[in-house]
């Protein structure tokens, strides 16, 4: 496996202009080289912006390692749960034309959506989903390499049982943003993309920016990677991203198109001396809705508040407004300082330095205002190493808890068959090279004992999520069900029907 550490010392520079900030810039080089050398990250890329010009672009180490590709400003990357403010911004938009408001019932604009009781189907607003505050567990099994369509995943909702009372507390939801997509299409007549290519990637110029799915994949799209046990970087091959999940977290970007939009995002909806988004827009998804953090962790932060697409805190006394983002093994951040007139992005494309998203752009911050650096870096990579540690202990339980020398209750034939769940779809049961085998959406994987009547999937360096599957017997001792956490969720049992 080729080794990045010769990559570390030569970022790609491509734009740099000079202003009052030119002369810290080399700092921040060396803490982006410095980044990559510690959590052995192949590729990043960072841009930043003051006030209306992109003053910092670039790209650092590797885009895909085997073809020896580098990162560039124009290096694309899935810039994941930061679609959510585009998402926020195109229903703040419609609001200001009159055309939806967010405060009203979402069943105005989506007669047909049903949720789990009936305070919830006749209450939850546009706002109570792009602030996290319905009360429903995320289910994110449901929109992870799902084969259906937003249209049909609004069905699934009435099947997600709340986990705290209507706007009792702060639960992440992709599910509640993917449905308030839903609501700007039917507004609209256009698709979600579509609101988001007119209202605002083609007037931002934003022209290499697009959505996962829609046609090939861009060549210079990133790669991401994963560790393996032996510390080499393996590429991931499965992908999460579907049409369902869309807009909570589907677009990809380079560091010059985030650059545009940070432009607008700082100037109040102006680019290039235009009111491109209305202002009251941008200013409609600052605005507080919903702690999403009560405990807090570090003196250098406040708690942190949820907004629309974006959380509002304080660290060492300047307002911040940032979100983060992961999917596939990429992992992004966008913050935005109002008292300074300054946005950064920063983007990487390694799984294993998946936590250091939430922290990695506050030495950046601390480095533009001429403080002295916090070592986040050094403080997330001693809770990684401690946390791997953790992982492997529970691993050891985990085989220790392993019944030993026993065998399915059933001939290999009796487990065969197609197993539905109305929200997650169906997992097919089969035989390959004489092993059961399993097929749920892209996921296709043999079945490995584990005991009695209990099967692992193994990933084989796809990145592929693992598996537990048990099937259950009914009265007559004939297999009738199957039960597994589908990608994480509640453990849901799928029941056969062939």
């Amino acid at each position: 496996m080729k080794r990045l550490f010769f990559l570390l010392f030569l970022p790609i520079v491509v734009s740099a202009q000079d202003t009052k900030y030119s002369a810290r810039f080399s700092t921040i080089d060396t803490y982006a080289k410095g980044l990559l050398k510690q959590w052995n990250i192949p590729g990043m890329g960072i841009s930043i912006v003051y006030k209306d010009n992109l003053i910092y672009s670039k790209g650092y180490g590797l885009r895909d390692i085997e073809k020896n590709l580098q990162a560039t400003e124009t290096t694309l990357f899935p810039i994941a749960s930061n679609t959510k403010l585009f998402t926020s911004t195109v229903a703040a938009e419609l609001a200001v034309e009159g055309k939806l408001s967010l405060d009203k019932p979402v069943r105005t604009y989506l007669p047909g959506i049903n949720f789990n009781n009936e305070e919830l189907t006749s209450r939850v607003t546009l706002r109570d989903m792009l602030s996290h505050r319905t009360g429903l567990p995320a289910y994110d099994g449901i929109w992870v390499n799902a084969p259906f369509r937003r249209t049909e995943a609004l069905s699934k909702i009435a099947y997600m049982k709340p986990a705290l009372g209507y706007r009792e507390g702060y639960i992440y939801n992709n599910m509640m943003f993917m449905t308030a997509g839903l609501a700007i299409e039917a507004v609209t007549g256009k698709s979600w993309e579509d609101n988001v290519r007119e209202r605002i990637f083609k007037p931002l110029a934003m022209s290499s920016s697009g959505f996962a799915g829609e046609g090939e994949k861009p060549a210079e799209h990133s790669q991401s990677y994963f560790t393996n046990e032996q510390n080499e970087h393996v590429a991931r091959t499965f992908s999460s991203q579907s049409e369902t999940l869309g807009p909570a977290g589907t677009i990809y970007s380079n560091m010059k198109d985030m650059g545009n939009w940070m432009v607008a995002l700082v100037s109040g909806g102006k680019f290039q001396g235009k009111q491109v988004i209305p202002a009251s827009a941008i200013a409609e998804t600052m605005i507080p809705q919903n702690v999403s953090d009560k405990k807090g962790r570090y003196e250098e932060l406040s708690n942190s508040i949820y907004a629309m697409g974006r959380i509002v805190q304080m660290y060492k006394g300047t307002k911040m407004v940032s979100h983060t983002g992961s999917i596939d093994g990429f992992y992004s951040n966008l913050t935005y300082l109002p008292q300074d007139s300054l946005a950064i992005f920063i983007v990487h494309n390694s799984t294993a330095a998946g936590s250091l998203r939430s922290v990695m752009n506050l030495p950046i911050i601390d480095i533009l205002l001429s403080r002295e650096p916090t070592d986040w870096s050094g403080r997330y990579r001693k809770d990684y190493l401690e946390s791997e540690i953790r992982s492997r202990k529970q691993i050891d339980s985990l085989n220790a808890s392993r019944g030993a020398n026993t065998t399915p209750s059933h001939p290999i034939q009796s487990y065969l068959g197609t197993f539905k769940h109305p929200v997650y779809g169906d997992i097919k049961i089969d035989v390959r090279n004489d092993k059961l085998a399993l097929s749920y959406r892209d996921l296709k994987s043999d079945l490995n004992h584990w005991h009695y009547d209990q099967f692992i999937t193994i990933d084989e360096g796809k990145g592929f999520p693992d598996m537990k599957i048990h099937f259950i017997t009914n009265d007559k001792g004939e297999i009738e069900r199957i039960s597994t956490r589908p990608f994480g969720d509640p453990a849901t049992e799928f029941i056969r029907v062939k």
